[in-house]
């Protein structure tokens, strides 16, 4: 064989490759269920995952169980209710409920990621989930995003942290 014919044959093969590879790609950024161009470790998805639940558009949302503040009072002074502060890292830090877990609406992934555990522990029981209140719809958000994770008795205290700091009821300071 001549090198002449060697090179030509390389070009075509490589040239059908570069074919292969372009129709591949084409046809799984169409696919109904598109296949991964880069690894993603199960960590990796979960935040993915869960970071898309929170961010979800305002139609995408269903109506959550709500209680005011004495049924709230009642559930952190009982401690049978996992509490958890849907606001902010930094405004938990400056107070919140006592014994109120930190799973903030802007950081929900990575907050769910560090404390999995303890909320898979609370899977079953019941969770009572509040934000600043008034107008702050963080806590209707990390309560839908926990509902779609199986978390089967979440509720929403309207309230807020104005409502419980209003009332002069205790406060925990990180």
């Amino acid at each position: 064989m001549k090198l002449g014919e060697i090179s030509k044959d390389l070009a075509a093969v490589i040239g059908l490759a570069l074919l292969s590879l372009v129709a591949g790609m084409i046809l799984n950024r169409f696919s109904a269920h598109p296949l991964p161009l880069m690894h993603h470790s199960p960590a990796e998805r979960l935040q993915t995952e869960l970071t898309h639940l929170v961010t979800a558009p305002p139609f995408e949302s269903f109506p959550v169980e709500t209680v005011g503040l004495n049924e709230f009072r009642s559930a952190v002074e009982s401690k049978d209710d996992l509490v958890i502060d849907a606001r902010s890292s930094s405004y938990y830090q400056r107070g919140h409920v006592p014994g109120a877990i930190n799973v903030s609406r802007e950081d929900f992934a990575r907050d769910y990621v560090r404390l999995r555990a303890e909320l898979e522990k609370a899977k079953d029981g019941p969770v009572v989930v509040y934000c600043s209140g008034g107008e702050c719809h963080d806590s209707k958000m990390v309560a839908q995003a926990l509902t779609s994770l199986g978390f089967g008795q979440v509720r929403v205290f309207t309230g807020g942290w104005d409502a419980w700091t209003a009332a002069g009821l205790p406060v925990e300071r990180q």
